[in-house]
């Protein structure tokens, strides 16, 4: 459950610290008072995104801080782990910080983490239910239905990508198909002339080398034979130092071995040198006379390299000879990538059908629960239904091949439609209240929020639903914001949001009712600005 939210610098917030209990609590105060900055400040402590707006006046940043304390059984635990997030297996400290820029910070645990995985832990536990739901849009009401039957969706996923693999494979060969007498007739003649210079793999790099060791010969050569002048006769002299020491080696070995080992390494690193000197002036005076013939197989290659776009002409020729030989395949290719396609379809189809099957047995569950919900909150005719609709195979997407649409009927002798287009504003806040209280129950939401879920709605409605959040709120936190005194009775936390002027500034403060105090906070829902004692006596018939 939500236990403490500290909010700093919001809005007209200075400093506000509200420790909520288990149970019901409601929040009541005059229009404009501050309860939607509750929420905005909540959001935005779970990773809603940051708007400058936010910022009270004056301040340099903002900061909202949110504790939770959670069982050591729940879900998020494991996810945490796997995001590397130090935890304690028992509370969940979430805070952000906000500046003038508009830049902010999220921590989870004092980690500093990225705002989509706090939204995306922050959504695990807190659910806001408001007038303008998305749960009233098809798309919402296919995940609602999806994590209400704890649907797992990878295989069709997986299965939907071969298809859309397939089917982009099959696409991109027939419009190469179609335009194939011009690539062919193109290939043709780029093969030809390619093959006309017999490239080699790396050969242009080789004659780069080629051509600065012939551009640079003369000097090349000079030096070579120095280095041959000045070490050949060194040789003699060497060879014949390591026969002396060996002759005495018998009289000194300890030390004459160590100077007769470094002659012998001398001589044959002299000799190695030597040989090798021998060989570049054989290979560079051989190469002097071919400077021409390098420059024009240069200027061949890479008058072709750039005509083709390619660094490597040999491999530009594999590729065209490749790509030929797929056109030529033509017709055969063509019927392996159909086949193929269909392979995937037929799988993919078979996976989505499993899933709609599924759902299926979701809705029916889910319908027999909202309908063990309407009596209590006086929708006593009213009939839901979850409508599944087959899309067609240009609709087909990863989540299956299936249109889901949440069907309500308020009245015997009325259609059944949409519930966005059916029910009124009354009859939409109890069916969602309903909804949102199965699915709350079916998930890992610890906390479910209610902003004005009663609008619409009054007297005996307004009770009715105000005992179902007083039930849900047995098996969950449930924080509800209201305007309707008989939800306010119900509340096992009454907090008063009010503002007031400080200096000259106007902030918005909260004040925990208990007694006298919430007794009249009640009366005054009931009765307005002047408290009656008939409204005082309406409230603790309420309260009772």
């Amino acid at each position: 459950m939500l236990e403490t939210l500290v909010i700093r610098n919001i809005v007209l917030i200075d400093t506000l610290q509200i420790d909520f209990r288990e149970g019901l609590c409601v929040l009541t105060g005059e229009t404009g008072a501050g309860k939607s900055i509750l929420l905005d400040a909540l959001g935005l402590a779970l990773g809603a995104r940051a708007e400058a707006r936010l910022l009270r006046q004056g301040a340099e940043q903002a900061s909202v801080t949110a504790l939770f304390q959670l069982p050591s059984s729940h879900a998020i635990w494991e996810e945490l782990t796997l995001q590397e997030v130090t935890h304690d297996k028992a509370s969940l400290l979430f805070r952000r910080t906000l500046k003038a820029d508009g830049k902010s910070q999220c921590f989870l645990n004092d980690q500093l983490i990225s705002q989509p995985l706090m939204r995306r832990f922050g959504q695990v536990l807190v659910e806001i239910h408001g007038q303008f739901d998305t749960l009233l849009e098809p798309k919402s009401q296919l995940l609602a239905l999806d994590a209400y039957g704890k649907v797992d969706m990878t295989s069709t996923q997986r299965a939907f990508k071969n298809y859309q693999d397939a089917n982009a494979a099959l696409e991109a060969f027939e419009k190469k198909l179609a335009h194939s007498a011009e690539r062919q007739a193109f290939l043709h003649f780029a093969i030809k002339e390619i093959e006309q210079l017999s490239p080699q793999h790396g050969e242009m790099a080789h004659l780069e080398q080629e051509k600065s060791l012939i551009a640079h010969g003369a000097k090349l050569s000079e030096a070579l034979h120095f280095v041959e002048q000045a070490l050949t006769p060194l040789i003699t002299p060497l060879s014949q130092s390591h026969k002396s020491l060996d002759r005495i080696q018998s009289y000194l070995p300890e030390k004459i071995s160590p100077l007769l080992e470094a002659t012998d390494r001398a001589l044959l690193d002299v000799q190695d040198i030597v040989e090798s000197v021998t060989t570049l002036k054989r290979d560079t005076a051989e190469a002097a006379h071919t400077l021409e013939k390098v420059e024009d197989r240069l200027h061949g290659l890479r008058a072709l390299s750039r005509k083709y776009l390619c660094e490597d002409l040999a491999d530009c020729l594999l590729h065209f000879k490749t790509e030929l030989a797929s056109f030529e395949q033509g017709e055969d290719h063509k019927y392996l990538l159909e086949a193929t396609l269909q392979e995937k379809k037929t799988s993919y189809l078979e996976v989505a059908r499993q899933l709609s099957a599924q759902r299926q047995a979701a809705a029916h569950s889910l319908e027999m629960a909202l309908t063990g919900e309407f009596h209590p909150l006086k929708l006593t005719h009213a009939r839901f239904r979850v409508h599944l609709a087959e899309l067609s195979e240009e609709s087909w997407r990863e989540t299956g091949i299936d249109r889901i649409e949440f069907y309500i009927q308020t009245n015997p002798d009325t259609p059944e439609g949409p519930l966005n287009t059916i029910a009124s504003g009354g009859e939409r806040a109890r069916f969602m209240l309903a909804l949102k209280g199965i699915l709350a129950q079916s998930g890992t939401v610890s906390t479910l929020i209610f902003d004005e879920i009663e609008s619409g709605t009054g007297g005996a409605v307004a009770s009715a639903m105000g005992e179902r959040l007083k039930k849900l709120s047995q098996q969950m936190q449930v924080l509800a914001i209201t305007h309707s005194p008989q939800i306010a009775a119900q509340g096992t936390q009454h907090l008063l949001v009010f503002k007031k002027v400080v200096e000259g500034r106007t902030i918005t403060e909260l004040r925990s009712l208990e007694g006298h105090e919430r007794h009249e906070e009640v009366a005054r829902m009931l009765a307005g600005h002047d408290v009656t004692d008939e409204a005082r006596a309406a409230a603790m018939r309420l309260m009772a």
